[in-house]
């Protein structure tokens, strides 16, 4: 009998088992394809400079001391690890702005199934597939999976470590490996963001107030503070970036980063706090769950950490709301346990869900959404399509060619931290040729004295511009270059890029190209 019953019940587990991978490989899928879908999407944006630059793309890749030399020159408020792995993945893959991307996509898509594991392992599997799902939709988090900066590798080691804490600190009979990696993530976690302090805060503060003293409390301690030991030597340089943080006037008021931390909680729908608190307090008063209530004390403590952290160093604005990320899990996997709790609870939960996708969508669409991602963001809109002339032109340019292009922002060619710009990345480092962006705002005697010296000094120009939204400058511009080029080859023609080289007249189209016939 005890073995018929031992049988059903691997069976049973198996079956199990596969329901929850059926679950979840479709909640993977869709966090790696929203991920993927934005890799190519848009212009990189400066802090996307900052992170080429800081791994050495225009001159590198960096070593990983090379890379700390640069960011306690250029970026001291930034720790190293991303750039270590980004530059070693940048030597596998590329530097493509796509290929560099998909790191992020990647560590997002590792995360979401390590909070899995975090919340199964927590609370129950129900909770962990649903947590998953809200993670995996959560507009700001997303957005997150394609930007080349450390804000998924963040989210990532935050929950792995917290996993491997909950492990320890339940109980659960582990090996040297799980010590090893506890010690480690600890570590990493500060390599990768100042702000993991805030989680740290919120698991010293239950293990010191909820565990039970015993000889696994002192180890985990230990283990803390061996991971702290190992962050000894960056602690110059985060004293510097500190202090240069600090300088920042424009902080936000703390209230003001709490409210934005609960609008973007909920994915920008601030109603959808209605049905979360109800079923949270509906589960928290019929099952009294003592891990969920480890975890909610987790997260409030958290959000204390993070109060204290604005109050005393000022560095949190609306558009680093990104800082925050780390506080998104513990919230994530609450939500999904008080809707798991209700009665009927598949029907509930579907219902939410289709809200909370609903609301996901109408934030990513928002005009205040990239108020919140970085005000750098919004700056992008108004830069050429570089990532598409990258794209097209990469094989047709020649080392001879000079881009005239147009662009409705300056910053594009605004010159940070390591002396490039975000238009000598496409043009320089990606087509490698030079080139000037005129602003479409300039005309007459200014648009004249602006490029007609510079186009008197490149015989072959590469006039390029987008056809569906032409700028009131492009034919005065087109005239100046025809004064001394004439029309050759059509590099692109469609519905959002047209690009055509003029040649000196001096040489004719026949000095280095095939003629063809003038285009407009």
């Amino acid at each position: 009998m005890a073995y018929h019953q031992q049988r059903h019940s691997s069976k049973m587990m198996r079956m199990v088992q596969r329901n929850v991978l059926f679950a979840m490989l479709p909640i993977l899928w869709l966090a790696f394809g929203l991920g993927v879908r934005g890799l190519n999407a848009d212009v990189i944006w400066l802090d996307e400079l900052y992170s080429l630059s800081n791994m050495g793309a225009f001159d590198g890749p960096y070593s990983p001391a090379q890379i700390i030399d640069s960011l306690f020159e250029y970026s001291p408020d930034q720790v190293p690890f991303f750039y270590w792995l980004a530059a070693v993945w940048a030597a596998l893959v590329g530097w493509s702005p796509s290929a560099l991307r998909l790191f992020s996509t990647l560590a997002g898509a590792l995360m979401i199934a390590w909070l899995y594991r975090f919340a199964a392992d927590a609370v129950n599997r129900r909770t962990a597939v649903l947590a998953a799902l809200l993670m995996s939709s959560t507009a700001f988090v997303v957005i997150f999976f394609h930007e080349l900066r450390m804000y998924p590798l963040l989210m990532l080691l935050a929950v792995m470590h917290s996993w491997l804490y909950w492990r320890l600190a339940r109980g659960f009979r582990v090996g040297r490996l799980t010590w090893l990696a506890f010690i480690l993530t600890a570590a990493l976690l500060l390599y990768t963001h100042g702000l993991a302090i805030i989680l740290f805060a919120g698991l010293g503060l239950h293990h010191l107030l909820l565990v039970s003293r015993s000889r696994r409390w002192l180890h985990i301690a230990l283990g803390w503070s061996l991971g702290a030991l190992l962050f000894l030597p960056y602690v110059r340089v985060v004293a510097r970036g500190l202090r240069w943080m600090m300088s920042d006037e424009r902080v936000t008021p703390t209230a003001e980063i709490l409210g934005a931390f609960a609008h973007l909680l909920v994915n920008g729908w601030d109603v959808l706090w209605l049905p979360l608190l109800l079923a949270l307090g509906y589960a928290l008063w019929h099952r009294r769950n003592l891990a969920v209530l480890r975890l909610l004390l987790m997260a409030f403590i958290m959000v204390l950490g993070l109060c204290f952290a604005n109050w005393q160093f000022k560095m949190l604005l609306l558009h680093r709301m990104r800082y925050v990320l780390v506080l998104w899990f513990p919230f994530v996997i609450l939500f999904a346990w008080g809707l798991t709790s209700l009665p009927r609870w598949p029907v509930a939960a579907a219902g939410f869900v289709l809200l909370w996708s609903i609301a996901g969508w109408r934030l990513n669409h928002a005009a205040e959404f990239l108020d919140y991602v970085g005000h750098e963001m919004a700056v992008v809109q108004a830069y050429p399509p570089l990532h598409e002339y990258a794209a097209r032109l990469k094989h047709q340019v020649k080392p001879t060619d000079y881009l005239v292009g147009f662009t409705d922002a300056s910053q594009v060619y605004k010159v940070r931290k390591h002396g490039w710009s975000i238009a000598d990345y496409y043009l320089k480092f990606r087509l490698g040729i030079d080139g000037m962006l005129i602003l479409t705002s300039r005309g007459g005697a200014d648009l004249e004295n602006d490029v007609r010296k510079t186009l008197d000094e490149h015989p072959y120009i590469l006039f390029a511009y987008n056809p569906q939204d032409k700028p009131s400058n492009v034919e005065p511009l087109r005239h100046i270059i025809r004064e001394d080029h004439i029309p050759c080859a059509v590099l692109a023609d469609d519905e959002d890029l047209l690009a055509q080289r003029y040649v000196s007249r001096m040489f004719g189209c026949h000095h280095q190209f095939s003629a063809i016939a003038p285009g407009s």
